[in-house]
C-alpha cells in the first residue's frame, strides 16, 4: 500500500501548525522593541534539526535499520545546530544588550554552563529547546506513523475479505450453472417445446451470475426474481411426486442484501430433496423481511448417502460469506435428520 498523498499533506500540515504556534507565541510575548524577523530566524533554526530528523533521517532509520549509523547522524546534527544556533544567540545577545533567553523564544529552557564554560553559555541555552522539539516532533512522527500502520493493516485485511469474496463467488457461480445446464440438456432430449422459454430463463440467471453478483449489494427483489426463475426451470425436470413451494411476504424492495446468498440454498435442496428414490419429495421455502432483519428458511425431503456430501462446497461457501458480510449480524442452523433437512438464515440489519 502506498502511503496516501493526503496522508503526507496532513504530516506536513501539523509540522506547520505546530511550527506556527511557536513562532507565533515567540513573537507575541517578546518585547515589541525587537524586530520580529531576528525573532523568527532564532526559532526557525530551532526547528530546523528536529526537521531533518522527521523528513530523511527517521524514514532512512525505518528503511535500513542502520540503528547505529542514525545515532551518529543525529548526534552530528545536535551539535552542528547547537553551534550554528549558539553562535546566532550570542550575536542577538550582543545585538541587543540583553541575556534574557524569553526574549527571542517561547521554548526558554536552558541549562547552566558549568563554571570553566561560563563565557559559554549561549550554548548551553539553545540546546535544551533543540533537544524539546526535536522529542516532540519525533514522539508526533511515532503517532502518526502508528495511525498509518494500522490503516494499511486495515486494507490489507479488506483486501484480503475482497479476495476471499470474489473467490467464493467464483465458486458458487460454476456449480450453479452446472446445474441449469444439466436440466437443459434434459429437455433438449425430450424435444420438448419448453426448451426455447428455459434458455431465455437461463440467460437471466447468467446475466444475475455475471452482472448482478458482482454488486456489493442487490434489492431483495432480485434475489426472489432469480429464485423463482431458478425454481421454474427446475420444475422441468422433477418427478411427479415432487411438491415445490416458496412464498414471500413483508417484503421490502428497499432492503437490499449481498447477491448469491439464498440462491445456493435453493440449489441444494433441489439437488438432494428432489430425488426420484426418495418417493413423496417435497420443497417449501420461505422468506420475509423488513427494514430490521430477513428471514429465509427451506425445509426439503432427505435422503442419507453413502457420500454424505449434503449442502458441499454451496452451504460452505454460505457459511464462510456471512461471517465475512454480516459478523456477529447472522444465524445459520441446519437441521438434518433421518429424511428431513431444514436450513434457516436470519440476517440482522
Amino acid at each position: 500500500m502506498k502511503i496516501p498523498k493526503g496522508y503526507l499533506l496532513i504530516r506536513l500540515l501539523l509540522n506547520i501548525v505546530f511550527t506556527g504556534v511557536i513562532l507565533f507565541a515567540a513573537v507575541n510575548s517578546n518585547d515589541k522593541s525587537l524586530p520580529s524577523g531576528f525573532i523568527l530566524l532564532y526559532n526557525i533554526l530551532l526547528f530546523v534539526p528536529a526537521w531533518i530528523n522527521n523528513f530523511w533521517l527517521f524514514p532512512n532509520l525505518r528503511r535500513n535499520r542502520k540503528i547505529k549509523h542514525y545515532l551518529i547522524s543525529v548526534m552530528v546534527l545536535f551539535f552542528v545546530s547547537v553551534i550554528i544556533l549558539g553562535q546566532y544567540l550570542q550575536w542577538l545577545y550582543d545585538q541587543f544588550n540583553t541575556r534574557e533567553l524569553d526574549h527571542f523564544t517561547s521554548l526558554a529552557a536552558t541549562s547552566s554552563a558549568p563554571g570553566i564554560l561560563e563565557n559559554y553559555q549561549y550554548y548551553f541555552d539553545v540546546y535544551p529547546g533543540i533537544i524539546i522539539v526535536m522529542v516532540a516532533m519525533v514522539i508526533g512522527y511515532s503517532v502518526q506513523e502508528f495511525l498509518l500502520k494500522i490503516k494499511k493493516e486495515e486494507y490489507i485485511h479488506a483486501q484480503q475479505t475482497i479476495a476471499e469474496l470474489s473467490l467464493l463467488k467464483s465458486q458458487i457461480s460454476p456449480h450453479f450453472l452446472f446445474n441449469v445446464l444439466n436440466s437443459l440438456y434434459a429437455l433438449s432430449l425430450k424435444m420438448s417445446e419448453e426448451t426455447p422459454d428455459v434458455i431465455l430463463k437461463l440467460s437471466d440467471i447468467l446475466r444475475y451470475s455475471l452482472y448482478e453478483s458482482q454488486e456489493k449489494e442487490i434489492s431483495v427483489g432480485n434475489e426472489i426474481h432469480i429464485l423463482n426463475t431458478y425454481i421454474d426451470i427446475e420444475r422441468l425436470r422433477l418427478p411427479e411426486n415432487a411438491s415445490i413451494s416458496f412464498h414471500h411476504h413483508q417484503v421490502k424492495d428497499s432492503v437490499k442484501i449481498a447477491p448469491m446468498l439464498l440462491l445456493p440454498l435453493i440449489e441444494n435442496a433441489f439437488k438432494h430433496g428432489t430425488d426420484s428414490t426418495i418417493g413423496v419429495s417435497y420443497i417449501t421455502a420461505s422468506l420475509s423481511c423488513n427494514d430490521n432483519s430477513l428471514i429465509f428458511a427451506c425445509k426439503n425431503s432427505f435422503k442419507e448417502s453413502a457420500k454424505k456430501d449434503f449442502g458441499g462446497i454451496g452451504i460452505e461457501n454460505i457459511r464462510k460469506r456471512l461471517q465475512l458480510l454480516y459478523p456477529s449480524k447472522h444465524l445459520f442452523e441446519i437441521e438434518k435428520s433421518k429424511d428431513v433437512f431444514n436450513v434457516t438464515l436470519e440476517i440482522k440489519f
